[in-house]
């Protein structure tokens, strides 16, 4: 079972597999994304007023659901929003549930959409901090680190439920991704975890690096097998269905940032194993070990008294 099947039998609600389309293949989401056919709507009562502000508006698909779209200026800006797509894949294929994204022409002119995320709190309603939110925040961090997207704030994250009312935390915003980079922008500090930005945004996640602390590896590690999963082949694959049509040289498009990204990709996989230990060398393991050794000992000592 992979992580996009995984997450889908942890939400197990139909409707909102379907709505995220965890039922597909990531392969075949960017293909479905490459058809998509949106209609504009001559009212835009629809827009939540957070997105009205930013001048988004409304448009919907052939199933009748809700698109956020806002007009793209330039062949450049659409390349970005192209390639911001390309990230969303990458959660969708690492089982990190996020809303669907992707740039398109309607009506002949470009736009870029987002899926609208149905029924939702804002994360900030919630104690973050707390389990089981800090817990995909902390692996949403391997995510956001290898797209380069370095302003993460609680309006990139919404909550929502299934039919049991077990929350889950959507993945919004990727206009803040570089996935054409070709240097390193977020790099780890070499003595203890954290990280060093290029640009000097507010956040990079919700967490600071101290929210990391007593961790162990085994914390991450099915997010990093995700990632590690994944092979260049696959990464020109989606590139490539991503940015074909959409540049010239696509294949060389496709080419250059498959590799890149999975140089980030390991250096971030490498980073974080170097950074955190197996649990049974983690100081509160150790810590357990003891308490369990203390106990055993008081146990002993009351069975001779």
């Amino acid at each position: 079972m992979d992580s996009r099947e995984q997450l889908s039998q942890e939400i197990g609600d139909p409707s909102l597999i379907r709505y995220y389309y965890l039922d597909r293949t990531t392969k075949e989401l960017g293909f479905f994304l490459n058809n998509l056919h949106l209609t504009l709507l001559s009212a835009q009562d629809e827009v939540p007023f957070n997105a009205q502000v930013k001048s988004y508006l409304a448009a919907r698909d052939e199933e009748n659901h809700l698109w956020l779209i806002k007009p793209v200026l330039s062949k450049e800006e659409m390349l970005f929003h192209r390639s911001c797509e390309l990230a969303y894949l990458l959660d969708h294929r690492t089982g990190t549930l996020a809303a669907p994204t992707t740039a398109l022409y309607i009506e002949g002119k470009p736009y870029r959409a987002t899926k609208a995320v149905q029924k939702f709190m804002q994360i900030s309603s919630y104690d973050y901090l707390e389990e089981p939110f800090i817990g995909i925040l902390r692996l949403d961090l391997i995510n956001r680190w290898i797209y380069f997207d370095e302003d993460r704030n609680p309006n990139n994250y919404l909550v929502i439920t299934n039919t049991k009312n077990r929350p889950f935390i959507v993945a919004i915003d990727y206009d803040k991704a570089d996935m054409l980079a070709e240097y390193m922008k977020i790099t780890g500090t070499p003595e203890k975890f954290g990280w060093i930005r290029t640009e000097k945004t507010r956040f990079l996640t919700l967490l600071r690096p101290d929210n990391f602390e007593r961790l162990s590896i085994e914390d991450f590690s099915s997010r990093l097998s995700a990632f590690e999963s994944i092979t260049l082949e696959e990464l020109r694959e989606l590139a490539l269905i991503v940015f074909d049509g959409f540049c010239d040289e696509p294949v060389n498009r496709a080419e250059t940032v498959a590799r890149h990204l999975i140089e980030r990709r390991d250096y971030v996989l490498s980073y974080f194993r170097s950074m955190f230990k197996p649990r049974c060398e983690t100081p509160s393991c150790q810590d357990d070990e003891y308490a369990a050794l203390g106990k055993s000992f008081l146990d002993m000592h009351k069975r001779k008294l």
